[in-house]
């Protein structure tokens, strides 16, 4: 690593992957600073041993970060590539209405931010799933479709970065990649490289044009320095367990790249406790939204097999906005390792009904008293209902945006309730058990919404940094840039100041591309945005 860089990127999701390659493009040395590992395909977590070690700490450095707040959860990922190593692959744009919010920036419509849209799209290569040779629609899909349909309502294939052709080499960073093989663990990681993820093309462009990508690194605080550069110290998780190392690395500019609760928490741990940044706004952790996510509502004992875990993760999606909100809903598979969880999960009472059917059926054939075929016994009772015949949902909708980060004992805490948003969720499960009720199965809503947790899980945490017109009323402004520390921009999910109600990821890449293309064209017009 050099002392000094262009550009310090900290993270390599969405948002630090696209700017790195831009800038990367346009002539700037890059270093890119992500505290997760660099995953290779043979290495993502699959058996019981790996899963138990599949998820963050400072010892395990794990693909998967699962925070738990009092009223919500947040899953969130680790490693280079950021969460498009383990989301569930859609890339949809935000509806028109959503940017007509007042507190959206006036210049930031869907309208403008549509060419943007179209770069990312192109190199992420989404499109609706077509399915690869030998293989069906997956049943989730067929369901989803069906039950929009038999309620009126028009479904969409989804685009989703999903490879599906014949083998090849990645047209980005000549990696090998197969078809889909339908395995179900987008969520662990893509071990035929079949997601268009991060690291197989925006990055792969980034290193391939000369950035510098540090894993295990991770940005604890910044520093402005008296000649308009910043220091970014971090911790080197590379050496020897305990042997932790603090360096730093100079950034004539600095994007902030981390996601919302990782770029919120550095930036108020800058502000409150190291004090390096203190004119940073009173706005800094205001706006939290979890996207309006309800993750794994389901529809459950269909008359039809369903085996959730089959296909890419989500492949379908319906509108049910109603006159007051914004409302998504998809069909999503989650990988076996977490529907045998589920299965553990079924009522006990349920449980020993079908091993008691199994049980007396395998005696009764002991005996010669089990029909024609005394050698067959029905296992599939075991697995009947709430599983195999189960139909999981993600919804998504317009939230009110009114949570609240900051920090408790030196770590981000989210202060959440979903009263002000109840009664989107509660049109959300009429939409939910109208489906239901079309595909004549029994509606359950998520173990973690039920009573007595009473909760919400999201995997997409949006706010904290927002965007704005005004420096009263954010964080940043229309290009990411700081208020107050000109070069020190944010370019990922805590920028945006709603809820989008539907996958962020898409709409992500192209504000990313977007503060991306403002800073080289900045630069090129004469602003000298490098200082060189």
């Amino acid at each position: 690593m050099k002392n000094t860089y262009d550009v310090v990127v900290i993270g390599s999701g969405f948002g630090g992957a696209i700017t790195a390659c831009r800038l990367a493009q346009a002539g700037r040395s890059v270093c890119v600073l992500e505290r997760g590992k660099r995953w290779d395909k043979q290495h993502f977590p699959r058996t019981l041993g790996q899963m138990a070690h599949a998820f963050w700490n400072d010892r395990d450095h794990g693909l998967l970060d699962y925070r738990v707040f009092p009223n919500i959860d947040v899953i969130q990922a680790a490693g280079v590539g950021g969460g498009s190593l383990v989301y569930f692959n859609v890339h949809k744009r935000a509806k028109p209405e959503i940017f007509e919010q007042p507190r959206w920036p006036r210049n930031i419509k869907r309208s403008a931010l549509d060419p943007f849209y179209d770069r990312a799209k192109e190199i992420l290569e989404a499109q609706p799933l077509t399915p690869p040779a030998g293989l069906p629609l997956p049943a989730r899909t067929q369901a989803l479709l069906d039950a929009a349909r038999a309620a009126g309502r028009e479904p969409d294939l989804l685009d989703i970065c999903v490879y599906t052709g014949p083998d090849r080499l990645n047209p980005y960073s000549g990696v090998p990649q197969q078809a889909c093989v339908y395995c179900g663990n987008c969520m662990l990681g893509c071990h035929v490289h079949a997601k268009n993820t991060l690291d197989l093309n925006y990055l792969a462009l980034a290193e391939k044009n000369g950035s510098e990508i540090y894993p295990l690194h991770e940005a604890v605080s910044i520093e402005p320095l008296p000649d308009k550069d910043y220091k970014v110290r971090f911790k080197d998780y590379q050496g020897a367990p305990g042997a932790l190392e603090i360096a730093a690395v100079i950034g004539r500019r600095v994007v902030v790249a981390a996601g919302s609760l990782g770029s919120t928490e550095l930036l108020l741990r800058c502000r409150d406790i190291t004090r390096t940044l203190t004119n940073l706004s009173s706005r800094l952790g205001q706006g939290f939204s979890g996207n309006g996510d309800a993750l794994i509502p389901t529809t459950r004992n269909l008359p039809r097999e369903i085996d959730a875990a089959s296909g890419p993760s989500i492949t379908a999606g319906v509108d049910c906005s109603t006159g007051s909100n914004q409302i998504y809903l998809q069909d999503l598979g989650i990988p076996d390792p977490f529907f045998w969880y589920l299965q553990a999960g079924v009522p006990v009472p349920a449980k020993l009904h079908s091993l008691w059917l199994v049980m007396k059926e395998y005696v009764l054939r002991i005996l010669g008293r089990g029909g024609q075929h005394p050698l067959r016994v029905e296992f599939e009772r075991l697995f009947e209902g709430d599983v195999i015949r189960a139909l999981p949902y993600l919804g998504m909708g317009t939230d009110d945006a009114d949570g609240k980060m900051r920090l408790v004992d030196g770590a981000i805490d989210i202060v959440w309730d979903r009263h002000s948003s109840r009664a989107m969720f509660t049109e959300m499960e009429s939409a939910l058990k109208e489906l239901s009720q079309a595909l004549n199965g029994q509606y359950k809503a998520s173990p973690l919404s039920d009573w007595p947790l009473s909760k919400l899980l999201t995997a997409h945490p949006l706010g904290g940094c927002a965007m704005s017109d005004r420096q009263e009323d954010g964080v940043v402004n229309e290009f990411g840039e700081v208020w107050n520390y000109p070069g020190l921009y944010v370019s990922d999910g805590s920028i945006i100041p709603t809820a989008l109600a539907i996958n962020p990821s898409a709409t992500i890449s192209a504000l990313a591309e977007r503060n991306a293309h403002h800073m080289i064209q900045r630069h090129t017009k004469g602003f000298n945005l490098f200082g060189v």
